[in-house]
């Protein structure tokens, strides 16, 4: 390669995307109102490292998904954070000795996963979410549900179900078959491969009962008249106790007045090696993707040495973004545009400005009223203040209002009579 005639590319690696000011404004506006909800319910964030140790991540994820790197030091091998929840667990960990229980935290940051980016999916995924380290309650669960509700509230988003499930009911109905024969069953649930599943259970030696049964965990999913139908099916101890746990989930969740937003999933297993009990998704209409998904991991902890129960959820930011409009990227009130000279009056009018609590900003570019307009425009920026040679004039950005002044003086009052009103 012509290293003199090379140059280096102006995007970012396949399956990464940079956000533009509008864009990061309305992440980060969103992000804080979700902190600051968790934070009403006693969660405060933690901020966690971008890299960890390899085996801190393959508690959650999959080796072939990480990006690994070496400590140059100690040759050890370490991987780009890929999930927050083990993180936090290996946090928790070391503070169980010094720590009263419970551990309720909130967290805000990207995770990295080496995706196919030709699949369609994103290698950087921007997350707010929440732990809570020490229940083992499903009145514990369910306040993480009706949390993740009441946030996207906060955002004005009001269109969408929260689905939940228990995989521990999934493992009751399946305990009695041989592993190897449960592992394909797994396989075509977690594929909602219905007919792929009754084939698969044509070739197995189980009674006509049994296969109506695990076949139609696929269609297991509706409103609460699911239970009772569950609980026909319900004839061991685990798969009784995953019933009693979803009663109590769903009659909590109903003290808060939140159960319209309730859908009941028995055939979704997701994450059946990592969660132990209840777990839960949220969607919005025509989206494909979770806006937030989580459950209970019992297990993960005493990976780290004394073992504790935990649970918890993360919401997908760009998932949120693409779809949300409760929640309007801030306008940058006022942009400055000087065509004179005069920087003095420049000068005045923005510290004028920002002392009334209006954010101002100027404009160094040499070009006309036109570009400068336009710039507002493409930066949600609601007014723009064009300093003339005779005049100064305030308009909107939308067209509504375009006012002239004569002077500094007739230019402040009229916004301490827009206070005053």
């Amino acid at each position: 390669m012509n290293r003199k005639n090379s140059r280096i590319s102006s995007q970012p690696p396949p399956g990464l995307r940079d956000f533009l000011p509008v864009e990061a404004e309305f992440i980060n506006r969103a992000a804080n109102t979700l902190l600051d909800e968790f934070s009403r319910w006693g969660y405060r964030r933690v901020i966690t490292p971008g890299i960890d140790y390899l085996d801190v991540f393959l508690l959650s994820s999959i080796a072939k998904e990480l990006f690994k790197i070496a400590d140059i030091n100690s040759g050890e091998l370490l991987s780009l954070r890929s999930d927050f929840t083990p993180q936090i667990g290996r946090l928790s960990s070391s503070l169980r000795n010094s720590t009263t229980l419970p551990y309720k935290f909130s967290y805000f940051g990207p995770v990295l996963r080496n995706s196919d980016p030709n699949l369609g999916k994103p290698r950087e995924i921007l997350q707010v979410g929440v732990e809570l380290i020490g229940p083992n309650s499903p009145e514990s669960d369910a306040e993480l549900i009706i949390m993740g509700i009441e946030a996207l509230k906060k955002l004005n988003i009001m269109d969408f179900s929260v689905d939940i499930g228990n995989v521990d009911f999934f493992r009751g109905i399946v305990s009695d078959i041989p592993e190897a024969e449960r592992k394909k069953i797994e396989e075509y649930t977690l594929k909602k491969d219905s007919s792929g599943l009754a084939a698969f259970l044509n070739t197995l030696d189980l009674s006509r009962k049994k296969k109506e049964i695990i076949n139609g965990l696929l269609f297991m999913f509706g409103k609460k008249t699911v239970i009772k139908k569950a609980w026909k099916m319900a004839h061991n101890e685990m798969a009784i106790n995953a019933l009693e746990t979803m009663e109590r989930v769903l009659s909590y969740i109903k003290l808060y007045g939140l159960d319209d937003y309730i859908t009941i999933d028995f055939g979704e297993i997701r994450g059946l090696n990592y969660y132990t009990g209840t777990i839960f998704e949220c969607f919005a209409p025509n989206t494909g993707y979770e806006i937030f998904g989580g459950g209970r991991y019992n297990n993960l902890i005493g990976a780290f040495g004394e073992n504790c129960p935990g649970a918890g959820f993360a919401v997908n930011m760009d998932i949120l973004r693409s779809f949300s409009r409760g929640l309007k990227p801030e306008r940058s009130r006022v942009m400055v545009f000087n065509g004179t000279k005069d920087k003095e009056l420049e000068v005045e009018i923005i510290k004028f400005l920002r002392s009334r609590m209006i954010k101002a900003e100027s404009n160094f570019m040499n070009y006309g009223y036109k570009d400068a307009l336009k710039y507002t425009k493409e930066n949600d920026i609601e007014k723009i203040v064009f300093i003339d040679k005779t005049k100064i004039i305030l308009e909107d950005v939308s067209g509504l209002e375009k006012k002239n002044f004569k002077n500094l003086s007739e230019f402040k009052k009229h916004f301490k009579m827009k206070k005053d009103h």
